[in-house]
């Protein structure tokens, strides 16, 4: 919110951008979450600037530490995550037993 004085003068989010319910509702759908947090730690390529975690979910930049959670989605995978969370911890236990069968 911008201020003038501990005076809100001017609403941000969702801005004035928002014409008509649906577009409200879009925005919310797009931009709100339940009572679980995720999407800080994105997953993806190093040339992604907003991306921290690789495919593999070892965080760039680091040795031996990985992301394994709802934080590694790019995007909310739903409002009830739970699912999704143990899909992508099933893929990183896939992945790091292949890597430890490589390199006991």
């Amino acid at each position: 919110m911008d201020r003038t004085q501990g005076i809100v003068v001017r609403e941000v989010l969702p801005g004035g951008k928002m014409t008509s319910k649906n577009d409200l509702r879009k925005f919310i759908k797009d931009n709100a979450w339940g009572h679980h947090a995720s999407c800080t730690c994105k997953i993806g390529t190093k040339d992604d600037p907003m991306a921290v975690v690789e495919g593999d979910f070892h965080v760039h930049g680091t040795e031996n530490l990985r992301v394994v959670d709802a934080s590694v989605f790019p995007e909310i995978p739903g409002f009830f995550i739970v699912t999704s969370v143990y899909m992508i911890s099933e893929k990183a236990s896939d992945i790091i037993l292949a890597d430890r069968a490589r390199h006991p």
